[in-house]
Parts: structure tokens; C-alpha cells; sequence
């Protein structure tokens, strides 16, 4: 093994192991490990302090982890009335989801969020762990309450109405996101949600953007998609609904909306690819590779909830896997039509196996 692996093993192992102990392990001067290590940071392979390594595999996921309770109704809703429903609690937030089914899918996934010093906050850490995600870089906030997101669905499975309580990602300050920038930018991907601050979603796509980070942001809502800076050039790829996407662009929502138009618009704010879900009609991809309209793969529908987080994480495991962007969306087709056909908000019968079987079936005609 030569010098610079040796080094780069020990610092893997030890992200704060000092010079001098490098030099000791490997029986060379620290003027020498100096050297190296200048030479691997000069390379990129080290980035920012504390010899964080860079990795070529890891998606950093930042934003919401939530407590989520999901009520689904057993007949078409009432309004002022009470209504039978079957309720189910489980691990939620568009970050956190993202980065369980990347990891379901293989991949390594990392979770950078704040919960509160409560059960529900213990859990959900705990929960997402065993899942197969890096938690080490999330905070527990002493006094705060986990973030909560409670869900009515209707008989079809279709969102009717939620509440959130979310105040506790005010606290995601852009201190929080220097603090941790040397494990972001370590990174081979990050992917945010607007759970953030606005302040800290513009320091995040700023830095993104000077330091060469790719970049996935998912818009989660039209008012929060508000928080999002108007100069969006760090951002890679972004994935709004047809509300979101209007609200982006500046452009009323119509009965016919011209798709192109409004990608066009969002990517003059920057971005290099847009993702515009359609829900039965697809996702319209706009951006450096062109633009089409993917139709969806037939779905026996359960619930939606969860299957534009899917289709984050899909993408994002196809351009890892050196899928162009144009192809990676089929792969967020896949994981979507997977998770829709279930009522998990990350399907359990994911697996890169079953969403390469079902891209080479589909091609998007």
C-alpha cells in the first residue's frame, strides 16, 4: 500500500487523528504527512477540516425527520363530522425518507436533521439508523419537540388534508450547516428539503454552488418553496409539483399549462435540471439534456404519500450510477410506482434488484 493510502486508511478511521500520530503509525516524519496530505487536499480527496474524506458514494440528506401519523379513512370524508379511520405512526420527513430509500436501494445515505430530547425524537434516530442511515451528524435539541406531520387520506388513498408542526428546523441555522459544511462537502451528493431556514437553503445552494457539491433540492410545498433564494445556480436538479413549479416560475397555474414554459423559467433561475411531477401524467423533465414527458407506469395506487420522495432518491441513484438525467428519471419512475403501491412512506419491498427489473420493462413510452 503506498503513502497516500496508508494515510487516507488511518484518516477514514479517525477523522481527527493528528499528523504527528499519522507519522507515528506509518514510520515517517510529520513534515512528510504534511506533504501528503497538502498533495491529497490539492486532488480533493480531503476536504475541509478535521480530514474529512471525500467519498464517492455517500448522499448527504438535509432537512426534515419527522414523528408522521397517517389517518386514512374508510369512506369518503364529511367535513364537521366524525370520521372512522385506521391510524398509523411511523418515521417520516422528506430527508429522512429520501435517505432511508436511498439506502434501501443500496446506497450509502447519511441523515443531517434536529429532533428534539423527546421519544418520538429518540426513535425516529434509532428507527432510521437501523434502516441502513448515517445519523451521526444529527443534532438532539435539549427543550424542543420533534418535528410532528399528521396526514388525513382519503378512501382512495389521496391526501385530504395535514397539519405540521415543524418549528424546530428554525433551528437549522446556516451556523448549523458551517459547523457540519466538512462532512456536506465530503459528500458525493446532497439533497435538501425547504424544511430549512430561507437563510440557510441560500447559504447551502451558495456553497454548493462555489465549491462544486451537486446539489438536489425538493420544494416539498408551494409556500415553502417561497423560501428558496431566487439566484438558484447551485442547484443541480430540483423536483416541484405542477403548484410548486408555477410558484417557481411566476407563472399562473392553468388548466393546460405549458410544461416547457415553466421548466424554462425555473432553470433561467439556475437550475440544471428540472423534474416536474404530474402525478397520472407523469414527470416532465427539463434541462441540459433536453426536455420529455415520462408517462407513468401503471399503479394499482394505495396511498401517495412518500412517492415523491421516492422519486428524489430514484434519480439520485441513477446518476450515481452514472445514469444520465434523462434515464436516471426512469429510475425515479420505478421507485415511485413501487412505493405507491403500498402504504409505507418507504416501501419495504424496495431493492436495487426489483427497480432495475422494472427500468428495463418501462422505457418511458
Amino acid at each position: 500500500m503506498d503513502r497516500e493510502q496508508q494515510i487516507l486508511t488511518l484518516i477514514r478511521q479517525n477523522p481527527f487523528i493528528s499528523q504527528h500520530e499519522i507519522a507515528g503509525a506509518i514510520g515517517i516524519s510529520r513534515s512528510a504527512v504534511a506533504g501528503y496530505i497538502a498533495a491529497l487536499t490539492r486532488k480533493g480527496v480531503i476536504r475541509g477540516r478535521a480530514y474529512i474524506t471525500a467519498d464517492d458514494n455517500t448522499v448527504m440528506c438535509i432537512g426534515g425527520a419527522n414523528l408522521d401519523s397517517k389517518a386514512s379513512s374508510k369512506q369518503a370524508i364529511r367535513l364537521a363530522s366524525s370520521n372512522p379511520v385506521t391510524v398509523k405512526e411511523s418515521c417520516g420527513g422528506v430527508a429522512r425518507n429520501i435517505a432511508e430509500t436511498l439506502a434501501k436501494l443500496s446506497c450509502k445515505a447519511a441523515l443531517l436533521t434536529v429532533v428534539g430530547d423527546d421519544k418520538a425524537g429518540q426513535w425516529v434516530l434509532e428507527e432510521t439508523k437501523t434502516r441502513g442511515v448515517d445519523v451521526s451528524q444529527s443534532i438532539v435539541l435539549p427543550g424542543e419537540r420533534t418535528g410532528m406531520y399528521t396526514a388525513l387520506l382519503d378512501a382512495t388513498g389521496e391526501m385530504f388534508l395535514a397539519f405540521a408542526n415543524m418549528e424546530i428546523y428554525d433551528r437549522c441555522s446556516p451556523d448549523l450547516l458551517r459547523e457540519k459544511w466538512s462532512h456536506i462537502a465530503a459528500a458525493a451528493l446532497v439533497i435538501a428539503d425547504t424544511n430549512l431556514p430561507a437563510d440557510t437553503l441560500e447559504e447551502l445552494v451558495k456553497r454548493c454552488g462555489e465549491e462544486g457539491v451537486p446539489l438536489f433540492v425538493d420544494p416539498v410545498s408551494s409556500e415553502k418553496a417561497k423560501k428558496l433564494p431566487l439566484n438558484l445556480q447551485g442547484v443541480t436538479a430540483i423536483f416541484p409539483n405542477l403548484e410548486e413549479a408555477c410558484q417557481m416560475a411566476g407563472i399562473a397555474i392553468t388548466a393546460d399549462p405549458d410544461l416547457a414554459e415553466v421548466a424554462k423559467a425555473i432553470c433561467e433561475r439556475g437550475v440544471k435540471h428540472v423534474f416536474i411531477t404530474l402525478g397520472s401524467q407523469g414527470v416532465m423533465y427539463h434541462g441540459e439534456e433536453g426536455s420529455r414527458l415520462f408517462p407513468p407506469i401503471p399503479t394499482q395506487v394505495v396511498e401517495v404519500t412518500g412517492a415523491g420522495d421516492a422519486l428524489v432518491a430514484g434519480v439520485a441513484y441513477g446518476v450515481l450510477h452514472h445514469q444520465s438525467y434523462m434515464e436516471a428519471c426512469l429510475s425515479g419512475i420505478a421507485a415511485s410506482h413501487i412505493t405507491l403501491e403500498t402504504a409505507e412512506s418507504v416501501a419495504s419491498e424496495l431493492s436495487k434488484e426489483r427497480l432495475t427489473h422494472i427500468t428495463t420493462t418501462y422505457k418511458g413510452v
